[in-house]
C-alpha cells in the first residue's frame, strides 16, 4: 500500500487534446502547459496555467488559482481567468431535437467542400469569449476531521462574449439561417455583451479525498444571478443542482455517479445556454469531455439540462520511483442525458442522448493525475480525450 504524499511544489505539462466534433481547419493542435505549486497538506495552494492553440486560428487559455486554506481555516478562495477565440465554434441549433447531417460538411482530399448547399463550415460560428470568475466559500458545519462539510458559496462572475457567423464559402450558416430565415436566433444572440452574476450557493461535501475521491458525497445548489447590478446586459437567473456520490466497493475499485440538474430562468441569449453551471463551474454544453463523452462537443443547448454520469474506477498497480508514488487507474463510464427547450417536440426523459467508453488514469502522489479517455457513441464514432484530473 502507497502512502498518501501530496508531493513538493512543482510543475507538470500534459498534452490537453480533446477531439470532440468534426473539426475542419483547426491546423495542428500544440500541448497545454499546467504549472501546479502545493505546499504542505494543511495549506494547499493550486495554481493552473494551461496554454492551448491550434495553427488554425484556436485559442484557449486558463490561469486558475485555488487556496483551500490561505485564508484560514474554513475558508476558500479561488479565481478562474479564461480566454477563448475560436473560428470554428461547435453550433448544431437549439434544443434536444436539434439534427446533424455528416454529409453537409464532407471535404474531398483538398479539404474542399463536397456539399454546395451548406459548406464544410455549416455547424460553426466564430466565438470569442473572456471570463473571470471568483468564488469564495465560507464552512458552516465542519466534519471530524476538521474538513468543512457544509459550506456557503458565495462569488462575483464576468463573462464577454462576442459570436458571429462565419464566412463558409459566401454558403449560410446553420447559426446564419437561425437568425435570419427560422427566426430561433433574435437580436439579443448576435451583439457582444457582458453576461455578469452574482453567485451564490451551498455545497454539502464528505469526500476522503478531494482530486481522487474514494467514498463521500460532492453536492451543492448553485444560483448564478445576471443582473445589472454588476454591469450585465442581459437579466435572468441560472439554478444548478449536482450530486457526486462515490462508493468503494473493494479496497481498489469505486463506482462513482453524478447527477446534474440545471434550469435557466428568463430571456438569456444563447451563448448561456452553452455553459453549465455549480461550485465549480464549466464553459462547454452537453457533448464532450466535460459532460457526456463520446458526443460531438456543445452537441445538446437548451434552457434545462439533465446530466447523469456513472463510472467504475480501478486502482490495479502503483509504484514508487524517486521517493514520489505513482499509480495506474482504470476506467469505465456510461454518460446520458438531454435538454429542454421551447422549440422541442418532444418532452419527459424521452429521446436521452448517450456516451461510453473506457480510460487509464495516471495518477502521481494524491494530487496531480493525467488520463485519456475513448468515448464512443453512434453519431460521432469515436472520440479521444487527454487532460488532467477525474471529470468529477
Amino acid at each position: 500500500m502507497l502512502s498518501k504524499r501530496n508531493g513538493p511544489a512543482g510543475a507538470g505539462a500534459a498534452c490537453r487534446q480533446s477531439i470532440t466534433m468534426p473539426m475542419t481547419d483547426l491546423g495542428m493542435e500544440f500541448c497545454s502547459i499546467y504549472l501546479i505549486i502545493r505546499t504542505a497538506d494543511t495549506h494547499l495552494i493550486i495554481l493552473k496555467l494551461i496554454l492551448f492553440f491550434t495553427t488554425g486560428g484556436k485559442q484557449d487559455h486558463t490561469l486558475f488559482f485555488d487556496a483551500p486554506y490561505l485564508l484560514g481555516k474554513g475558508m476558500r478562495f479561488n479565481v478562474r481567468l479564461r480566454f477563448k477565440m475560436e473560428d470554428f465554434y461547435p453550433y448544431y441549433g437549439l434544443g434536444n431535437d436539434s439534427e446533424y447531417h455528416e454529409s453537409f460538411i464532407e471535404t474531398d482530399d483538398d479539404n474542399n467542400s463536397l456539399d454546395t448547399l451548406h459548406g464544410k463550415h455549416y455547424y460553426t460560428v466564430q466565438s470569442d469569449e473572456v471570463i473571470l470568475i471568483s468564488n469564495f466559500q465560507k464552512a458552516l458545519v465542519y466534519r471530524e476531521d476538521g474538513k468543512p462539510k457544509i459550506s456557503a458559496l458565495a462569488g462575483l462572475g464576468v463573462i464577454h462574449v462576442n459570436m458571429a457567423e462565419n464566412e463558409n464559402n459566401g454558403i449560410v450558416t446553420k447559426y446564419g439561417y437561425d437568425i435570419d430565415s427560422s427566426g430561433v436566433l433574435t437580436s439579443k444572440d448576435t451583439k457582444q455583451a457582458f453576461n455578469n452574476f452574482l453567485k451564490f450557493g451551498i455545497i454539502y461535501d464528505t469526500r476522503d479525498n478531494e482530486p481522487a475521491p474514494n467514498t463521500g458525497v460532492w453536492t451543492d445548489l448553485v444560483g448564478e444571478w445576471y443582473t445589472k447590478l454588476v454591469g450585465s446586459d442581459h437579466r435572468f437567473l441560472r439554478l444548478t443542482f449536482t450530486d457526486r456520490r462515490y462508493f468503494q466497493i473493494f479496497e481498489k475499485l469505486v463506482y462513482a455517479n453524478r447527477i446534474l440538474v440545471e434550469n435557466i430562468f428568463g430571456d438569456a441569449p444563447f451563448s448561456m445556454f452553452y455553459p453549465v453551471g455549480g461550485s465549480f463551474r464549466f464553459d462547454e454544453g452537453l457533448g464532450g469531455y466535460r459532460t457526456i463523452r463520446g458526443v460531438y462537443k456543445n452537441r445538446y443547448i437548451g434552457t434545462t439540462k439533465f446530466l447523469m454520469n456513472m463510472e467504475l474506477r480501478y486502482r490495479f498497480y502503483e509504484f514508487s520511483f524517486a521517493n514520489q508514488d505513482f499509480y495506474l487507474a482504470a476506467n469505465i463510464f456510461y454518460d446520458f442525458g438531454r435538454v429542454w427547450h421551447e422549440n422541442d417536440t418532444e418532452g419527459g426523459f424521452k429521446n436521452l442522448h448517450d456516451g461510453k467508453g473506457f480510460g487509464l488514469h495516471i495518477g502521481w502522489n494524491e494530487n496531480f493525475i493525467v488520463y485519456a479517455d475513448m468515448g464512443f457513441n453512434e453519431e460521432a464514432g469515436s472520440q479521444l480525450y487527454i487532460d488532467i484530473g477525474y471529470i468529477f
